[in-house]
């Protein structure tokens, strides 16, 4: 996850820019003890352990046996997996101060990630025993830390006591909601998002995050909106603006989706996974020409790109522009030989040109790549069906059968090729499946078999019966 410094305020950034001065500068830093915290929390959250570990040279020569200074240490070392040495640290600075909530904090966070659980919660119980002005927070810090091993039913109930406490609480309504995002429970994660929303409908984060959801759940129209949100309220989330352009296009609403790929790519420059987006979405829209002219800027910001040489092959396909399609997946495959999927693209060429031994070879690679190369079976099949060898077009077509029974017009396929054998009535009975599944299934039998129309088996054959 990327470090947002959204919730420190300009204030506490400034003293950071002053820390960082001083490093640059090669002076000697004086802060007291919480500006020094500050501080360290600021690059402790960004995962900086270097910066922290610069810190902590300063603040423990001039803040000896301080408490904090080393719950600050402590921090660090098991942000480093010392976990040992971090719980030692922790135990010294409670003999200075036991009293001390974040070391208390600290320790049951240790013992939660060294698996000492029973005796983690011993301590967050103590904890919340203790006077505290700021419970609602120390009741969040507990939920969070529970939130990280995955133990996630206490994570709620710390996370709800604490929205119990202050309804208002911002920070606690987000991180239950993330629990609830975990837990797969969506309906709740998004309620309590919006919950949020009504104490700040200026959260960039908890816009996006409600897009996630709707992402992730494939309900790419209800994406759409909360990516523009987090967009138009904070114009720095381009990550929105991308995942808006995202939801488009699985919305299938391609026009739309290429306007705001076309808008990105204005703000970040050129990008060459948007040009590729651009180029699938003109694809879809069979204006090959364009998806061409999107893929050849996509390759030309990334030269070894095979799968935009493999997007070239197929949009050439499209135009019918077969040679050049065969130039494209030969260049693919000079530089990633094992892709099955390229293989397939290129027996699809060899089809269009006629050479059906060339493409039964490239299929039959394809499958060496991949033994569940469904498509590739299928493919043989049919050329050996158009062949008139039907024995070996059923063993290709089993093959695909035994993988995938339910790949696309598979049981119509074997029903032909049962029904050439004379099979009939297996290929009746694969023909009343295929016909459940395409509705057209039937009259592409009959326009195949003309002459079933009046054989025994099919003459009063309905898919119903």
């Amino acid at each position: 996850m990327v470090f947002d410094d959204s919730s420190y305020s300009e204030e506490e950034k400034e003293l950071v820019k002053r820390f960082e001065h001083c490093l640059s500068e090669g002076e000697t830093c004086y802060f007291d003890e919480d500006e020094y915290v500050m501080i360290f929390d600021y690059y402790i959250d960004n995962e900086d352990n270097k910066s922290c570990e610069k810190v902590l040279q300063f603040a423990e020569a001039q803040h000896l046996l301080s408490a904090d200074i080393m719950d600050c240490r402590a921090r660090l070392l098991a942000a480093e997996g010392a976990f040992d040495k971090a719980l030692s640290v922790v135990e010294d600075a409670l003999k200075i101060d036991n009293r001390n909530i974040d070391l208390q904090l600290t320790k049951g966070k240790i013992l939660l990630h060294t698996n000492k659980k029973d005796k983690a919660e011993s301590v967050f119980k103590s904890i919340i025993q203790i006077e505290d002005s700021d419970l609602d927070a120390t009741l969040i810090e507990i939920g969070v830390a529970y939130r990280t091993v995955n133990m996630f039913a206490l994570a709620k109930n710390y996370l709800s006591e604490a929205i119990r406490l202050n309804k208002e609480n911002e920070e606690a309504l987000s991180e239950l909601a993330l629990v609830y995002e975990l837990c797969d429970e969506n309906d709740m994660a998004i309620q309590t998002y919006e919950k949020v929303l009504d104490i700040n409908p200026y959260s960039t984060q908890t816009w996006i995050a409600i897009g996630n959801i709707y992402f992730n759940l494939e309900e790419y129209e209800k994406a759409i909106e909360p990516y523009d949100y987090a967009y138009t309220i904070d114009a720095q989330q381009t990550s929105a603006l991308l995942q808006k352009g995202n939801s488009l296009f699985c919305a299938n609403k391609f026009e739309e989706a290429i306007e705001v790929y076309e808008e990105y790519n204005d703000l970040m420059g050129e990008n060459a996974e948007c040009y590729v987006n651009i180029g699938d979405c003109y694809e879809n829209l069979e204006q090959y020409q364009e998806a061409i002219n999107a893929y050849e800027r996509a390759l030309n910001l990334n030269a070894d790109n095979t799968n935009v040489m493999a997007n070239l092959c197929v949009a050439n396909i499209d135009l019918e522009n077969y040679d050049i399609a065969l130039k494209w997946i030969n260049d693919a495959l000079e530089k990633d030989p094992e892709k099955s999927l390229y293989h397939l693209f290129k027996a699809e060429v060899f089809i269009n040109l006629n050479q059906k031994d060339k493409a039964i070879a490239s299929y039959k690679e394809s499958i060496r790549l991949d033994e569940t190369q469904t498509t590739a079976y299928i493919a043989i099949g049919n050329i050996y069906f158009d062949n008139q060898n039907y024995t070996t077009a059923k063993m290709y077509l089993d093959k695909a059968y035994s993988i995938n029974p339910d790949a696309e017009d598979l049981k119509l396929f074997l029903a032909l090729t049962h029904y050439k054998l004379g099979n009939f009535e297996k290929a009746k009975s694969l023909l009343k499946q295929a016909c459940t599944e395409n509705d057209n299934s039937l009259n592409v039998f009959y326009e195949i078999c003309p002459e079933a129309k009046v054989n025994s088996f099919f003459k009063s054959f309905s898919p119903l019966k």
